[in-house]
């Protein structure tokens, strides 16, 4: 896991520690592929599953963004029913030509942008505030909340990821970070391994404010998806924030303009790469892209900010 410092973080901003604590990390050396036992889903597993699901249908609805409430309906998740990867698996693959790979916990960079790279998501079958979780870090302290557990779980994964899969257009995108951050981790420039780890920090930076935290402009569009009128100027497309009722209401509070305690900033790509992130706390700023075709571009067109030589 490259979380440790290199002589090169100092030119960050909003420099953080980043720690997993004591999540376990799995590398290619462990037995990180799993299958999923669908049949020995515990009623209170779907029960965490349904009390989270429920809980943000309301502002998903009203607040996501058009590429994601699309997504649910196509994917046909639902509220009452526990994800079975081998049935969403085929809808995903048919969408974009991804699929959902069953892993065992929290993957190391090497094993998360090879699999993108390949078209591959790797999800947990473990929901937060469970019986397996707790078992599975027994003796340990981590965090275990409705909110949050530093190791993604399966609604992070399929409530938050998943629904986005279904588009053609994203699902490309996606595929090309993880081809950009194995093209770093091979590094064939032979730029070496701090500066290997710096410009993977980077990557890490550009996706934690995109597609897991990001929010977009409104979109006229998007109200064509809706049963009830976004009454804000933004709306969500970002997975950690879609995954996590705290952090959509956040969100839409500064929006409103009912609370400060996040910032709302236009999305620069060379402030947005340099910015680091903590893992396990509301944030505190959000980066707004003017639509995801915007975002797209900014990606592709600044792919000389992830090879930084010194």
């Amino acid at each position: 896991m490259i979380d440790s410092s290199t002589k090169y973080d100092h030119l960050f901003s909003h420099l953080l520690p980043n720690a997993v604590g004591d999540v376990k990390i799995f590398s290619k050396e462990d037995d990180y592929l799993i299958e999923q036992d669908y049949e020995a889903i515990t009623d209170n597993e779907l029960g965490v599953w349904m009390r989270l699901y429920e809980k943000l249908v309301e502002p998903l609805n009203r607040y996501a963004s058009k590429e994601y409430l699309d997504g649910i309906d196509a994917l046909g998740l639902s509220a009452y029913e526990w994800p079975n990867f081998s049935q969403l698996s085929p809808r995903i693959r048919d969408a974009s030509g991804w699929e959902v790979t069953p892993v065992a916990g929290f993957l190391d960079e090497w094993l998360f942008f090879e699999l993108n790279a390949e078209r591959k998501f790797p999800v947990t079958d473990i929901v937060r505030q469970s019986e397996r979780l707790e078992e599975k870090y027994a003796g340990r302290a981590i965090a275990n909340t409705d909110e949050y557990t530093p190791e993604p779980d399966i609604f992070h994964d399929i409530r938050g990821h998943a629904p986005f899969l279904m588009n053609r257009a994203f699902g490309d995108f996606l595929a090309d970070v993880g081809k950009l951050g194995h093209q770093i981790l091979v590094d064939e420039r032979n730029l070496g391994p701090e500066l290997v780890a710096h410009n993977l920090k980077r990557l890490q930076n550009f996706a934690w404010w995109s597609y897991e935290f990001g929010i977009m402009k409104k979109q006229p569009e998007s109200e064509n998806w809706r049963t009830d009128a976004n009454d804000m100027d933004h709306e969500l497309y970002g997975s950690g924030i879609i995954s996590g009722y705290d952090e959509v209401m956040n969100v839409v509070a500064c929006s409103r303009g009912e609370s400060d305690s996040s910032a709302l900033l236009p999305f620069d790509m060379e402030e947005v790469v340099m910015t680091r992130f903590d893992y396990s706390d509301i944030q505190d700023r959000y980066y707004i892209i003017d639509s995801m075709e915007s975002l797209y571009a900014d990606f592709y067109d600044n792919q000389r900010l992830f090879f930084f030589e010194g």
